[in-house]
């Protein structure tokens, strides 16, 4: 009976050890990037961009990203949303977990003009 207490001591005390120590999900980092008309945000969860056309100026807000793929190469693109005024659009990527998202927020301006966006920010997938 003293072998069977102690066997029975050993797996709880195995099995609390097990319970207490599994892997933690990884946290990425949310970032916001706004400029006047365009408002646009990385969603670690999901990797998400989301983009919102914040002016009634009739113009269109996107988002534009890159992102440095685990071999190196540079995925670039931009995301346009179709609405207007108070109108937020979402899209889903698959980045790598751990690595760095650049993305700025937009106004799409006329063929002669310079599109206006904020700085590059940074997020965590």
């Amino acid at each position: 009976m003293r072998t069977l207490g102690k066997l029975s001591v050993v797996a709880v005390a195995a099995t609390a050890t097990i319970l207490a120590t599994g892997t933690s999900a990884y946290a990425g980092t949310d970032a916001v990037s706004e400029v006047t008309g365009s408002s646009s945000r990385f969603i670690s969860y999901g990797d998400k961009f989301e983009n919102c056309d914040t002016s009634s100026d009739g113009l269109i807000s996107y988002v534009a990203f890159e992102y440095v793929r685990i071999d190196g190469s540079l995925q670039t693109g931009s995301h346009y949303n179709p609405g207007s005024s108070g109108d937020c659009s979402q899209w889903n990527h698959n980045f790598g977990e751990g690595r760095t998202v650049r993305f700025r927020s937009c106004v799409d301006q006329p063929a002669w003009a310079t599109d206006t966006c904020d700085r590059w920010r940074s997020g965590v997938a």
